[in-house]
């Protein structure tokens, strides 16, 4: 199966991934659950994809709008399920009419760690200025992550800390600034 084909076949995946979880969040009967497995395995998949260095140009700008539109739709996923842990006070009715934990599988970006948050925001923030700028593509949220990761290390290789990161938008160009501050701490 060529590039384009996986390409083809994971969009639909998201495609009918998002169907079940709208389902889900409509009180669909036939989706008592979130849809986690699926939008788990989607994300396994996509990352392996991503990862294959035999890409055309044209290939990798498909990948790269595909994970941009999972990233997306999966915070937004993280968002509504909070917002209906919360309006049911931490408690949801599961299919058998019983009350059970609002959400027993969280998506791993639900407890990841504040860097992680602080990268997926920042990540949504640049998606949406390279849009504005008129500039499609991008890079992964993964890419993103580990091209920061190594900006803070080599910051604080040279004896300074990062104490958070911005995204900047100059004369068309999108890029994301470390806020240093110099000196070691102690």
């Amino acid at each position: 199966m060529g590039t384009g084909d996986v390409v083809s076949q994971l969009e639909r995946w998201l495609v009918e991934l998002s169907r079940k979880w709208e389902r889900y969040f409509a009180h669909d009967r036939q989706v008592p659950v979130p849809p986690e497995r699926e939008r788990e395995a989607l994300e396994r998949r996509l990352r392996e994809v991503s990862r294959e260095e035999t890409h055309g140009a044209a290939a990798q700008f498909r990948i790269d709008q595909l994970l941009h539109r999972f990233t997306t739709l999966n915070q937004h996923w993280i968002r509504q399920l909070r917002e209906r842990e919360e309006a049911t006070g931490g408690r949801m009715r599961n299919a058998g009419g019983s009350h059970a934990a609002a959400v027993t599988n969280a998506p791993p970006a639900a407890s990841v760690s504040p860097v992680d948050d602080e990268y997926r925001r920042l990540f949504g923030e640049y998606s949406a200025a390279l849009q504005r700028a008129g500039r499609t593509g991008g890079t992964s949220f993964e890419r993103f992550r580990d091209t920061l990761e190594q900006q803070r290390q080599m910051v604080q290789g040279k004896g300074a800390s990062v104490e958070g990161f911005e995204v900047v938008a100059e004369g068309g160009q999108v890029r994301v600034r470390a806020r240093v501050r110099r000196g070691r701490q102690g």
